[in-house]
């Protein structure tokens, strides 16, 4: 009798790990980053970002961003970014940073921070202490480089970048968790990772990480369409850890293939400002 229980027992718990496959498959991926070396960890800087509601990832994407960011500003850099995406909250295949009937589309919320280097110190900020709208954009393109590059994206813009600022960053000192910091907010041209199937140029770790949108998929935009990231960037210099610190969201606006202009993402900003108001970065020892 024991035996004939253990097939239809086995049988019953792989069904809601199966059906939780994408989910199960995004963890995965994330832990194996997140036991990567990256300069934040071998620094000593915690960083903490309290996501207790919404629909992000509940498990932090840690990626060394020194790599991206030094292939954008053209010398040696040491930086980190950690962040949260869309969870698996419509779909246990896909994840809703892929799914654009959610708000949660291709929208981030997280941080950055630059090390001090031979090559430059202070990165975000000029001698007189005042931010650099350049750098940000640096950040960006270094961070969707990894995505687009990771998705398989086709698209770059004529100078062989990936982002194109649209407009000004405008620049406000604001403070936050009692420090001072500035806020600049701004918009920029890119593309979207989101994809049916899988791509020729593609990565494993993207399909891992956000899931993988069947060939099928009946959603009202094209592959890897335009789209406008409305972002707010809010960074300090602590010269005492010789880091540049960095707090941001962003979240897109676009015109889908029936010519709709979709803007629900905003409606994250209020669930965004909270998180960036409770973000910690401390140094250890």
């Amino acid at each position: 009798m024991k035996k004939r229980l253990v097939l239809p027992l086995a049988a019953l718990a792989a069904v809601p790990a199966w059906q939780n496959r994408g989910l199960l498959r995004s963890v995965g991926a994330r832990g194996l980053a997140a036991m990567m070396p990256n300069p934040a960890k071998d620094r000593g800087l915690d960083i903490r970002i309290p996501i207790e509601y919404g629909g992000w990832t509940r498990l932090t994407l840690k990626v060394d961003l020194g790599p991206a960011l030094s292939g954008v500003v053209e010398y040696p850099v040491e930086a980190a970014a950690y962040s949260h995406f869309g969870g698996f909250n419509l779909s246990r295949v896909y994840s809703d940073f892929v799914n654009p009937d959610s708000p949660y589309y291709q929208a981030w919320i997280g941080v950055y921070v630059v090390f001090d280097g031979d090559s430059r110190k202070h990165f975000g900020f000029d001698e007189d202490g005042e931010p650099i709208s350049d750098d940000v954009l640096a950040v960006l393109e270094a961070d969707q480089r990894l995505v687009l590059r990771g998705a398989g994206c086709p698209h770059f813009f004529d100078d062989g970048r990936r982002v194109r600022l649209t407009g000004e960053l405008s620049r406000t000192q604001v403070t936050s968790a009692g420090e001072e910091w500035w806020r600049m907010d701004g918009r920029a041209e890119t593309w979207s990772a989101y994809h049916r199937g899988g791509t020729p140029g593609g990565h494993w770790r993207s399909d891992a990480g956000y899931g993988r949108v069947p060939d099928g998929a009946r959603h009202p935009v094209d592959d890897f369409h335009p789209l406008q990231y409305c972002g707010s960037f809010w960074q300090r210099y602590v010269p005492e850890w010789g880091v540049t610190c960095a707090k941001f969201y962003i979240y897109p606006e676009y015109t889908d293939k029936e010519g709709r202009s979709v803007t629900h993402g905003g409606s994250l900003r209020p669930e965004c400002e909270a998180v960036i108001e409770a973000i910690t970065f401390t140094m250890r020892g």
